[in-house]
């Protein structure tokens, strides 16, 4: 007779929790995250609905737990483009292109995400926000080589153009949504704005009189 090999509990929890993410991503897909319910997450995963919340606090911790593995990834298809030789501006598009090309091939799930933020509390909002600033520390980065290569003034607040950059990223994600571009559309548009960024963050300097 062959040996039964038993799962240890953690094994069981790991799985457990994987069949609920697979699960979670379906149904998040094809129905939005307020019309799914624990119930049917737990149906679809084959799982009791005790067993859910053994893995996870809330449907909304399941729904950052799915954004978080796909912030990961983005910040790998970001950095495979940024990096390289070249002005920073360029290194920046290319980012940003490659960013877009791959939320568009996931199109679903980041909008259900982007709705369901609408209704999360300061402090799940304050953690998601952390999340996301993973992928896009590239951006602070770039910045401070730009700013030694002198591609900007010596005086330019980093800080401030990294918020406008990032303002960008994720402006021109309205503007695809409203004006149906596809993730080509929505790079030469971004790219544009990173132009006008970097273009008067290198104006000379005024003096007052």
């Amino acid at each position: 007779m062959g040996s039964v090999t038993l799962m240890t509990r953690e094994e069981q929890k790991q799985a457990t929790r994987a069949r609920v993410l697979a699960a979670a991503r379906k149904l998040f897909a094809q129905n939005g995250f307020h019309a799914t319910t624990v119930r049917m997450i737990a149906t679809e995963a084959g799982s009791a609905v005790g067993g859910v919340f053994t893995t996870f606090e809330s449907k909304e911790e399941i729904l950052f737990e799915i954004a978080a593995e796909r912030y990961d990834a983005l910040a790998q298809a970001i950095m495979a483009e940024a990096d390289g030789p070249g002005l920073v501006r360029d290194k920046l598009k290319r980012g940003f292109a490659a960013a877009y090309q791959f939320e568009f091939e996931r199109i679903g799930l980041l909008m259900v995400q982007i709705g369901a933020s609408w209704t999360w509390s300061h402090a799940f909002e304050a953690k998601s926000q952390a999340r996301l600033a993973a992928p896009f520390s590239f951006i602070g980065k770039l910045l401070g080589e730009a700013r030694a290569k002198g591609e900007m003034r010596a005086d330019a607040d980093l800080a401030l153009l990294g918020d406008l950059l990032l303002g960008v990223y994720l402006r021109t994600w309205r503007h695809a949504w409203f004006r149906k571009l596809d993730a080509s559309a929505a790079g030469a548009l971004a790219a544009v704005q990173i132009d006008l960024v970097f273009d008067g963050a290198g104006a000379a300097q005024r003096t007052v009189g």
